[in-house]
């Protein structure tokens, strides 16, 4: 008997759909696509449990008759390409003829649809890949796709979905993802029976950009040649998000996270932004279809270039000419200036005022009472005898008592170097403290013994509530958590489809921009997962509150400062690194010093 043998229909639209299909943004993505390739101009999408138990998707597209419905959901069955040469012209966004079988496998499937002028439609109901039932429907023209129990089928990827708010959010951010390249479709997204959302069209790609990232100033950047054209709006380095869920990539018209582009775009921000930050914004690339291949990845997410490094050169050209022209530079001065001040009223608010020990300078009695703890002179460096003598060995074993009680306070402050490292002076070498990385410590473990105690009494009232513009996705995740919000002293309401009114905010963020912080804080709950309470992931949450309350770099700070930042250092419980692991202060012995110089 033969060991190899043909599988059966049904197991093969599985096989396909766990390439396809992952969850019910999966689906929302291929049935959008689908309209949009049919000519609407109106897309309704109505969801149940996150999509989990309904996905329905309504457009005013030319529709299908009744051969073709039937043919739509036949394995590689399309309308869009006839011959080997039409795959590498692509123009549409969907061409395979993969989707809709593959959906109707693993969910019960229903399509009414009819073209426009016919006195009636088609109805087909499919359940679990199999067809159940054909017949003669009223149509207006258009179609409308259903999809009921997703995996009810396949109890193993049914189990692998997470609760509706998550799918929620990630439906969200594909339809996002979807309507901004194609400002002139019209959007309406319905969740459980409400009217949560919708994209009105616009006249420009600019108004569209604007309604899916809202509340940013993005700058635009431009490129054309002979064989590509590239246009898009970008933001400034300085206001940046945690995750790339801001940054929209597209070529011919069609979503992509491309690694290659994103990898240029990185490139050329460098070393303007941190670790772990990336640009917001939305790049468009437009080729000839015969120098992009599309058919490289199952969900069609990925694209490869024909000349890719040209088409990397144009992408920089691009953005580089943006950023160094560096318009958001003219407020960000008085963005900083505003943060430092800030700081230094809550300092004396908290009662560190100019009259205390650690406001005098390293000569008071409290301070040299520490120094003599640690062995270190109160004025002067070692004589270059002493400092000879001082093995790396010994070095070392002083390095592992730098956080020891009152280290910071017991330095000897010299200045400060590149407005952004502080230098001082320990008896064994010299100690550069990361200003940002040190307040950013400070602040961390304030607002999270706060939020723990319940003690944030010092939540500010805005005289003026203040309306914020968040993207659909953030304010889906800002209504899951808002009353747990109010232990982190913030008080706000959902206002409109894609805002909202912030009535107070904790004391040391009322100098704050609240829209940057109330993105960066729902981008931040929304990419931890299945989170169910704020509990769960606080560190994350508390990391980011005290990013946005400390103080920055470009910014000079006095020695009465940097000495009240030393002493809340002290206090601190772990005050060797950052909330997000970047260490506060590094050493340089004077016997390394004389081995960079040859006098050993």
């Amino acid at each position: 008997m033969a060991r190899i043998r043909t599988l059966p229909d049904v197991l093969v639209s599985k096989i396909a759909a766990g390439e396809i299909v992952e969850r019910p943004a999966s689906v929302v993505k291929e049935l959008i696509e689908n309209s949009i390739d049919a000519g609407a101009t109106r897309i309704s999408i109505y969801l149940e449990s996150g999509g989990k138990k309904l996905i329905r998707v309504v457009d005013n597209g030319h529709g299908m008759s009744r051969d073709d419905a039937l043919m739509s959901i036949e394995q590689h069955a399309t309308s869009k390409i006839r011959d080997i040469d039409d795959l590498f012209s692509i123009k549409t966004l969907g061409f395979r003829g993969e989707a809709l079988p593959s959906i109707a496998s693993v969910s019960r499937f229903r399509i009414v649809t009819g073209t426009e002028g016919s006195k009636s439609g088609t109805e087909i109901y499919v359940e679990g890949g199999v067809v159940r039932k054909v017949k003669e429907a009223a149509s207006p023209g258009g179609s409308s796709v259903e999809v009921k129990n997703l995996f009810f089928n396949t109890p193993p990827r049914l189990k692998f979905l997470k609760k509706p708010e998550t799918e929620l959010g990630r439906v969200l951010e594909v339809i996002q993802r979807e309507a901004l390249s194609v400002p002139k479709i019209s959007f309406e997204v319905f969740s459980d029976g409400n009217n949560i959302h919708r994209y009105g069209a616009t006249e420009s790609l600019e108004q569209r950009v604007a309604q899916i990232i809202p509340g940013t100033s993005l700058y635009s950047i431009g490129f054309e040649d002979e064989t590509l054209m590239l246009r898009g709006y970008l933001g400034s380095p300085t206001d940046h998000r945690s995750s790339m869920r801001r940054l929209f990539t597209y070529v011919n018209s069609r979503p992509v996270r491309d690694r290659f582009i994103n990898r240029i775009i990185m490139e050329c921000y460098g070393r303007m932004l941190d670790k772990g930050k990336y640009p917001q914004g939305a790049i468009f690339i437009e080729r000839p279809p015969s120098l992009v291949d599309v058919n490289v990845h199952p969900t069609k997410s990925e694209v490869i270039f024909e000349g890719q490094y040209e088409v990397g050169q144009s992408i920089r050209h691009a953005i580089e000419g943006m950023l160094a022209d560096a318009p958001w530079m003219k407020n960000h001065k008085e963005r900083t200036q505003r943060a430092l001040g800030d700081f230094y009223e809550r300092q004396k608010n908290s009662g560190f005022s100019q009259e205390d020990d650690y406001s005098k300078g390293i000569t008071s009695a409290k301070t040299a009472s520490l120094q003599a703890q640690h062995g270190f002179e109160s004025t002067s460096p070692r004589s270059s005898q002493n400092i000879s003598s001082v093995s790396e060995k010994s070095f070392q074993a002083k390095e592992k008592e730098m956080f020891s009680s009152g280290f910071y306070s017991s330095l000897r402050f010299l200045g400060q170097i590149g407005k952004l490292y502080l230098v001082c002076e320990s008896t064994d070498g010299i100690i550069l403290i990361d200003q940002h990385a040190a307040h950013e410590r400070v602040n961390f473990e304030r607002i999270k013994k706060s939020y723990i105690e319940g003690t944030f009494s010092y939540s500010q009232e805005l005289l003026i509530p203040e309306v914020v513009e968040l993207t659909v996705r953030e304010i889906n995740t800002a209504r899951q958590f808002a009353e747990e919000m109010k232990k982190l002293g913030f008080d706000f309401e959902v206002f409109g489809e894609n805002a909202v009114r912030i009535k107070s905010v904790p004391g040391f963020l009322r100098d704050s921009n609240y829209a940057r912080v109330f993105s960066d804080l729902f981008d931040e709950l929304d990419g931890l997962g299945d989170s169910k309470s704020l509990d769960e992931h606080l560190d994350n949450i508390c990391a980011t509150m005290a990013c946005h309350s400390s103080i920055t770099a470009n910014y000079t700070l006095s020695e009465q400062e940097a000495r009240t930042l030393f002493a809340y250092m002290d206090a601190s419980e772990n005050p060797h690194s950052c909330p997000h692991g970047r260490p506060v202060a590094t050493c340089i012995s004077y016997n390394m010093l004389e081995k960079m110089f040859k006098r050993t």
